[in-house]
């Protein structure tokens, strides 16, 4: 679970997937030379136009990747970098959520011989003569140091990266062909290695990947490759000469400049002295305005769905666990007032009618597995206060409630509760405090309190709350990739719940359902896509019904453009550059 990348482009890095990033390499990239202001000028190669049709194009990023592994960080900051030089892998996702071969010479099936009977056994052959951005080959040799490097619980890697631990083996008879074998089927084969291959002559040992040089400067088999990285101020890359798509990229140089105001970014793109922003923070039609021709914003649906997570259990009481019920939130009648006393239309259409938000009600918004439940706690005042009526909490002198016969509260507890989230970021902060206002309207007493990435999303060991359960909600975004299954299982399942015997669990609210265990079992238990939507579509509903989370909107991304580029395509599900193979600059 990762908040929304602007967020990210503002903050230290923090979170998850960024904290893996932060301790797999120095806080600052190497500089091959003094530091100065960013490159902005063509080097002799591509103003002599060699390679493709020839252009530099300027890319503003608000921040600077901490790595261009992606299997050490995958935020969406290292993505924009990393997909341009090292995250070209054997697959990848195209805008409608659909895997196309890329350094595969086809997708692996039942149908060609590429997937066994039994589910288990996956045949992958390489396009042939393909050459690492060194000129060195690229063979299944490097498939399986990719595997024996993610594998090893040395090397750092994500654990988001867990199923290479379902693989067995990977034999190869020859240097285009692999073949992996898994302990048990894996639905997500197709994407095992779309982030990317390492070239076994140009890294390292696999428990070293943390210090590999190749973190920064990697080989790659991108369309470019990095010549130049100045900490703090740009990073410089070339037209990838080896790259496996004859005649591109077209262009011969790219420079990713790093500029976390937003006002100077705008200034630099309508000076025309930049060609691509990330995020822009203005809606379409006002920065659209403001660009005057030079540039417009484009807009593709997002992944980043907003959710309130409701602590089911104690807090503070010791225990990781969900033994003692939440003297408040424990009771679903509570949980469904909350719900029913939000007015979700308003808050989509007025509150943040200029952040790009649709609604959403469940986890699943979108992709394959999207599915279009209607909200079941619709927006009713008085049906809220019924309900906490009923939980016996009265309304008070000063208009909160208090309790009055509640199950797991004394009598005279005041209706309290601390909502979490993360700082500097003002969507979710106009959120919150709408929300709080929503929720005083009914007799609920909230207190907003934010917190650095490094203690919101921290760990277990750093006594972060929602790992610890010492929390009443939170409030933040989070992502689902084009395959769910193990985000799911690590969300949902009743023993993914955190603890010292799992402190990488990630069901926070600590929820424990048997019946939603067997609708992810059984989505996970099949590769056919019908059937495992329909299963996390009950589950979506299960989710709904007992509201262990409630689901806000999801975020739409947007990227500035120059009317001076074309050959683009926005994705879902792909970073900003994740076709820049394609794109052109005219004159």
């Amino acid at each position: 679970m990762t908040p929304h990348p602007r967020a990210l482009a503002r903050l230290a890095l923090g979170l998850g997937l960024l904290l893996a990033a932060c301790t797999a390499a120095p806080t600052a990239a190497p500089a091959t030379e003094p530091t100065g202001a960013p490159v902005v000028q063509p080097t002799a190669a591509a103003a002599e136009g060699q390679g493709g049709a020839g252009g530099q194009i300027v890319l503003i990023i608000p921040e600077e990747p901490t790595s261009l592994n992606r299997y050490l960080g995958d935020a969406a900051i290292v993505r924009q970098v990393a997909d341009t030089v090292s995250g070209t892998g054997l697959t990848y996702v195209d805008p409608a959520g659909q895997y196309q071969a890329a350094l595969a010479a086809e997708l692996p099936s039942a149908a060609n011989g590429g997937l066994s009977e039994d589910l288990k056994t996956v045949t992958w052959h390489l396009k042939p003569d393909l050459k690492w951005s060194d000129g060195q080959p690229l063979t299944t040799a490097d498939i399986v140091h990719t595997w024996e490097t993610i594998a090893n619980p040395d090397s750092g890697a994500l654990a988001q990266t867990g199923g290479f631990a379902e693989i067995t083996s990977i034999e190869t008879p020859d240097d285009v062909t692999a073949i992996v074998t898994y302990a048990k089927p894996y639905p997500d084969y197709l994407g095992q290695f779309s982030a990317g291959l390492f070239p076994k002559h140009a890294t390292g040992a696999p428990a070293d990947m943390l210090g590999w040089e190749w973190n920064l400067k990697p080989v790659g088999a991108g369309p470019f490759r990095v010549t130049e990285w100045r900490a703090g101020e740009s990073i410089t890359l070339e037209r990838n000469p080896y790259y496996y798509e004859v005649g591109k990229p077209s262009l011969d140089q790219i420079i990713f400049s790093i500029v976390p105001d937003e006002a100077a970014q705008e200034a630099i793109m309508q000076q025309g002295d930049a060609h691509v922003q990330l995020w822009p923070g203005a809606d379409k039609a006002t920065y659209d305005a403001r660009m005057a021709g030079v540039a417009s914003q484009k807009l593709v649906p997002g992944v980043w769905n907003l959710a309130i997570d409701f602590n089911l259990s104690a807090p503070n009481d010791g225990d990781t666990g969900a033994g003692t019920p939440h003297p408040i939130l424990g009771d679903i009648r509570v949980r469904q007032a909350m719900a029913h006393a939000i007015d979700y239309d308003v808050l989509v259409d007025e509150v943040l009618g200029d952040q790009g938000v649709v609604h959403s009600t469940n986890p699943f918004a979108y992709g394959w597995y999207q599915c279009d439940l209607p909200r079941q706690q619709n927006y009713d005042v008085e049906a809220a206060k019924r309900l906490l009526e009923e939980a016996g909490w009265v309304e008070g002198p000063d208009g909160i409630r208090v309790a009055q016969g509640v199950v797991n509260a004394p009598d005279g507890t005041r209706l309290t509760l601390e909502l979490q989230g993360y700082t500097n970021y003002d969507p979710l902060q106009l959120t919150e405090e709408w929300l709080a206002e929503q929720w005083k309207a009914v007799g609920i007493e909230i207190t907003i309190v934010n917190y650095d990435f490094s203690i919101i999303f921290g760990s277990l060991s750093d006594g972060s709350p929602r790992k610890t359960g010492d929390f009443d909600m939170l409030i933040y975004d989070r992502s689902f990739t084009i395959e769910p299954q193990q985000e799911v299982s690590a969300y949902f399942l009743s023993t993914s719940i955190p603890g010292a015997d799992n402190p990488d669990g990630d069901n926070y609210f600590r929820w424990v359902n048997p019946t939603a265990d067997s609708l992810i079992a059984a989505a996970g238990g099949t590769f056919d896509q019908a059937e495992r939507k329909q299963a996390y579509c009950a589950l979506g509903e299960m989710v709904q019904t007992e509201l262990p989370q409630l689901y806000l909107y999801v975020f739409q991304d947007g990227y500035g453009f120059s009317s001076r580029l074309s050959g683009y395509s926005v994705s879902t599900w792909g970073s900003m550059t994740w076709d820049i193979q394609n794109w052109q600059l005219a004159p």
